[in-house]
């Protein structure tokens, strides 16, 4: 034999099992657009299911039965339903409803698809898209609402309440606070915290409506404006920023002093985010959570220890950091929770 076969010492069935992966979502995709979950919540025939879309009949069939392989659907004797896990997170209407949110975490990412990663290898960063505009984020605090309720604000809120200071806060502030859900959590954690939520105008529009839905407005209120440059307000006990600071970079000193001024003597300030290690190779899902916005030339991602040198920079007396895989955020990799202490006293 001329040639001996190779031997390799470990397997290739994950590469090969990579394109699948975007057939996966797309799947997933193509029945949120398509509002099929809330057509199945009640058993049906494919045929059935058909003529309600609208869609080829043997095509909506074998749709169907992909769906049920991946444990979105059961099939019994030719009937289709929801399981459990479709009918909690994938049908409108409900406050665990995060079909929009997976469509709008989507967005961010289509200049990686057909081709767009390719492109962006040759011809380097394209003009960064346009975010200032207000209505994006308020789209993005209506989709992210829901995210929220499903686990990750009660998970933030039980984090914040096991800090030795949760007692004794009086007044917080949720900066860059989306609709405020995890404020709204960490408040009804609290028997008499007050909070204020901080973000631009149509988003802190989003976080009022969500403040009356949950009944809290004795407690909790808005400022709206821009935290960069407008006032935040002051005699806060506690601070917290959840995956905003990404976005101000070029900033950090500034805001991070910002708050610093903003605590009371002794108060906390507590930031959520992403923290890369390894000369920025893992965690892997961190590192492709920013990908797309990396690769159009803005990058947001934070390597640890980033926002606790800030914090001594900014006069924090010490810091502390953990790092969570819990918060629901699996898509995004493991959450850096890094705390400062301001001192209790003027430091001299």
């Amino acid at each position: 034999m001329k040639k001996a076969l190779p031997n390799p010492d470990f397997g290739c069935s994950g590469l090969f099992a990579l394109p699948y992966e975007a057939v996966k979502w797309e799947l997933v995709k193509t029945a949120i657009r398509l509002d099929l979950f809330d057509h199945l919540q009640e058993s049906e025939t494919a045929e059935e299911i058909a003529r309600k879309l609208a869609t080829h009949p043997m095509n909506t069939g074998h749709f169907l039965n992909a769906l049920t392989a991946l444990g979105y659907l059961s099939k019994k004797e030719g009937r289709f339903r929801n399981t459990s896990l479709a009918q909690t997170f994938l049908t409108d209407g409900s406050d665990t409803s995060i079909g929009p949110s997976l469509l709008f975490m989507e967005s961010w990412i289509l200049p990686l698809l057909g081709g767009g990663m390719e492109a962006l290898l040759r011809d380097g960063p394209t003009p960064s898209p346009e975010i200032s505009d207000e209505g994006i984020w308020a789209t993005g605090a209506r989709s992210s609402l829901n995210h929220g309720r499903c686990g990750r604000a009660q998970r933030i809120a039980g984090y914040v309440a096991s800090l030795p200071e949760f007692p004794s806060f009086s007044r917080m502030l949720d900066l860059g606070a989306g609709p405020g859900i995890i404020g709204i959590a960490v408040t009804a954690a609290h028997p008499s915290l007050r909070c204020v939520l901080f973000d631009q105008p149509a988003v802190c529009r989003v976080a009022e409506q969500v403040i009356a839905e949950y009944g809290v407005e004795d407690r909790m209120e808005t400022i709206s404006g821009d935290y960069t440059k407008d006032p935040i307000g002051d005699g806060y006990d506690f601070i917290m920023a959840n995956y905003t600071l990404n976005f101000y970079h070029d900033t950090l000193d500034f805001i991070v002093g910002k708050v610093h001024d903003a605590l009371t003597p002794g108060g906390l300030f507590m930031v959520l985010s992403d923290g890369l290690t390894h000369e920025r190779t893992k965690p892997a899902a961190s590192v492709l959570a920013w990908l797309a916005t990396t690769l159009q030339g803005s990058d947001m991602a934070f390597e640890r220890g980033t926002v606790a040198r800030a914090m001594l920079r900014a006069g924090f007396a010490s810091t502390e950091s953990r790092m969570f895989d819990d918060i629901e955020m699996e898509a995004h990799g493991p959450v850096d929770m890094i705390v400062g202490r301001k001192a209790p006293y003027p430091i001299a």
